[in-house]
C-alpha cells in the first residue's frame, strides 16, 4: 500500500480555514539561509513495517526518528525548515503533519523504532507499526482482562502416625554369603554411579565480518575517517573508510546505513559493494556475496587492494 501526500494537494484539504499548509513567516534577513520547504511525503506500507520518504528543497546533513505515543518525531540537521502544518485526507495512516526549525512530526499512528537514511535532499524514514492491543481503550465495550488470583494451596490433613514396625527376629534375618554380599554390593556401587556427561559440540562462532582490514584501513585510519566524518557528513571518502571500519566492528546496522548514504551519492564507489558483499557474507549468502566482490574487485582504485579482494575470492568460506 502506497500514500503520497504532495504538499500542494494536501495544503487545499487542511482541516479548519483555507488558509495555506505553510504558515506566513517574516521575510528573510541578510546572511540567513532560506528556509526549506518539504516538498513531498511519500508513504508506503508492507504489513506491519512503514517507509516514509520526505523530499526536501535543500540537503540534510543527518536526521534521527523517535516514536513517542501516536507521533513520529524527525529531527532534521543541516537545514531550517519552513513552517508547516496540514491534514492529509481522511483514511491516511498519517493524520497531521507539523514541520517548524528542524522538526518534523507525523502525528496519527503509534510506531516502534524507527530508523533514517540520508538521500540526495529527502531523508527516508522506516518504522514498524506498534502493536494494536497497546493502544486505547476496546470499542466494542468489552472490559479489560480481570486478573485471576490463584485460590490458595489445600493444606493437607495432619496424618495419623503408624505405629512403628516391629524388628524381625534375628534368627528370620537372611544374610547372603560372603560372594553373594560382595556381588550385591558391587552392582548397586554401579547402579549409583552416574552415567558420562556426553560432550556436546561447541556452537560454531558467528562469523566476523572483515572488510577494511581486508584492503589495508588499519585503526589509524578508522578514527581519522571517523573524526572526518563527524565534521563533515557527506566527505564521501572519509564516508566509505567509515563503512568498512564499522563493519569489522560488529556495528553492522549503522555500516549499512553509511553504505547506504554512500551509495546515493556514489554508487560506483567500490566500498559500497565491498560493504554489501561482507554483509552477504555474513549472513551465509555466498552467491551475493561472491558477485559483490567481483564487483569490488573491477571497481578497485589501485592493484593492491583489487589484488586482496581477489584473493578473498579465492576463498569464499571465510567471511
Amino acid at each position: 500500500m502506497r500514500m503520497r501526500f504532495p504538499v500542494a494537494v494536501l495544503a487545499a484539504l487542511t482541516i479548519g480555514a483555507p488558509a495555506a499548509a505553510y504558515a506566513q513567516s517574516a521575510p528573510a534577513q541578510k546572511n540567513q539561509p532560506e528556509p526549506a520547504r518539504i516538498d513531498d511525503i511519500q508513504i508506503s506500507r508492507e504489513g506491519e513495517t512503514v517507509s516514509i520518504l520526505v523530499k526536501l528543497s535543500q540537503q540534510p546533513a543527518a536526521a534521527t526518528a523517535k516514536a513517542s505515543g501516536d507521533d513520529l518525531v524527525i529531527e532534521i540537521e543541516g537545514v531550517q525548515l519552513a513552517k508547516l502544518a496540514l491534514d492529509p485526507p481522511a483514511g491516511s495512516l498519517v493524520r497531521h503533519v507539523e514541520a517548524a526549525d528542524r522538526k518534523l512530526t507525523l502525528s496519527g499512528a503509534a510506531f516502534g523504532q524507527a530508523s533514517t537514511v540520508i538521500y540526495r535532499n529527502a531523508v527516508l524514514i522506516e518504522a514498524k507499526l506498534a502493536e494494536p492491543e497497546l493502544r486505547g481503550a476496546s470499542l466494542l465495550g468489552k472490559p479489560p482482562l480481570a486478573i485471576v488470583t490463584p485460590p490458595p494451596a489445600a493444606v493437607a490433613p495432619p496424618q495419623t502416625p503408624k505405629e512403628p514396625q516391629k524388628p524381625l527376629p534375628v534368627a528370620e534375618v537372611m544374610l547372603p554369603k560372603a560372594p553373594e554380599l560382595a556381588s550385591s554390593l558391587e552392582s548397586k556401587a554401579i547402579a549409583l554411579v552416574p552415567p558420562p556427561a556426553s560432550k556436546t559440540a561447541p556452537l560454531p562462532a558467528t562469523p566476523k565480518v572483515v572488510a577494511a582490514a581486508l584492503v589495508g584501513i588499519d585503526d589509524a585510519r578508522c578514527k581519522t575517517a571517523a573524526m572526518e566524518v563527524v565534521k563533515d557528513p557527506w566527505a564521501l571518502a572519509a564516508l566509505g573508510d567509515h563503512a568498512l571500519c564499522l563493519l569489522d566492528a560488529g556495528k553492522t546496522a549503522e555500516a549499512k546505513n553509511r553504505i547506504d548514504q554512500l551509495a546515493a551519492f556514489s554508487p560506483e564507489d567500490w566500498r559500497v559493494a565491498l560493504g554489501r558483499a561482507a554483509l552477504d557474507a555474513a549472513r551465509g549468502d555466498s552467491n551475493a556475496a561472491q558477485t559483490g566482490y567481483r564487483t569490488a574487485a573491477q571497481l578497485a582504485p589501485n592493484a593492491d587492494i583489487r589484488a586482496a579482494i581477489t584473493a578473498k575470492l579465492e576463498k569464499p568460506a571465510e567471511h
